[in-house]
């Protein structure tokens, strides 16, 4: 009998330098960011690094991804992160409701990994956190 084993992609130091410069560089350019996080994403055996900001509903998720275009380009090699694997939330989204019952960090930038925990009966397999504020 066979089995089939899954192995999870792993979160690299390269990608949460490049995600921590790259909230650092939104952050610089006024982009609001009220939470900032990379989140594992199970169903596709995938990190993804969310960005979190009130001007996706007042301007727009085109508009937030484009800053953050900018901001990558801005950067150049410091911040190597596909656009594919970044995505925008509104800031009253649910998992940022989540994050921020579980976890305050405030306005700066950490680097909190949250773990294999259940929030509001809600399981986060994995997140690594810079912010939720």
């Amino acid at each position: 009998m066979a089995e089939n084993a899954v192995v999870k992609e792993q979160l690299t130091d390269a990608m949460i330098h490049s995600g921590a410069e790259l909230t650092s560089k939104l952050d610089e350019n006024g982009v609001p960011i009220v939470a900032a996080l990379w989140f594992f994403v199970p169903e596709v055996n995938e990190w993804r690094l969310l960005f979190a900001s009130p001007e996706v509903s007042t301007q727009g998720p085109r508009a937030v991804y484009e800053k953050i275009r900018r901001a990558v380009e801005e950067l150049g090699s410091d911040a190597a992160i596909p656009l594919s694997m970044i995505a925008v939330l509104d800031a009253e989204a649910d998992l940022v409701r989540l994050l921020k019952a579980a976890i305050r960090t405030g306005p700066g930038i950490s680097r909190i990994r949250f773990s294999k925990n259940a929030v509001e009966g809600h399981f986060i397999d994995d997140a690594l956190i810079y912010r939720a504020a």
